[in-house]
């Protein structure tokens, strides 16, 4: 079994909210940098070593997220082998139809779900508890000011700055 450490960055910000018990204090952050396109995972891929280049992949992975919402919507669960399930669920009203006759599919459901469960075999378990125990903490930043353009600043350089 091949394992390996996931390095995560994060960010400290302050909480603001003058009712609640936290007000000013610090909480970490994951230091989320965007959302890759398919175009950027394949890219990624690629340089991973999969084999073809970006249109190829960048293809496959359209197709893939294309059929998985067909199948999921025809009642097929989905599983990608290492990542896991993708299934549907339907959101039923609050105490359902006393009967057969009295159910209506517009009054007594909600909506349906687009559901994914992690893959948990040990080879590939992606559940919470085992991501958990694979990612560890690297670069850790905070910012004074919220706001998606406030500076980040390096906690190691804030370290240098507090002491004397």
């Amino acid at each position: 079994m091949a394992t390996h450490t996931l390095i995560m960055s994060y960010v400290l910000r302050k909480f603001k909210n003058a009712r609640s018990t936290a007000n000013n204090r610090w909480f970490a952050y994951v230091n989320r940098l965007g959302t890759l396109s398919t175009r950027g995972l394949a890219q990624h891929m690629i340089e991973h070593g999969v084999i073809g280049n970006r249109a190829e992949v960048e293809a496959t992975l359209t197709k893939l997220s294309e059929c998985i919402p067909e199948l999921v919507a025809q009642g097929y669960g989905v599983k990608l082998d290492g990542i896991g399930i993708f299934y549907p669920t339907i959101a039923n009203v609050k105490g359902g139809a006393e009967s057969v006759a009295d159910f209506n599919i517009t009054q007594n459901v909600k909506g349906v779900h687009f559901r994914f469960r992690p893959d948990s075999t040990n080879l590939d378990d992606l559940t919470v508890k085992a991501f958990g125990k694979k990612v560890t903490f690297g670069n850790g930043y905070y910012k004074e000011t919220s706001g998606a353009k406030a500076p980040m600043i390096p906690l190691a350089a804030a370290e240098e700055e507090v002491e004397p």
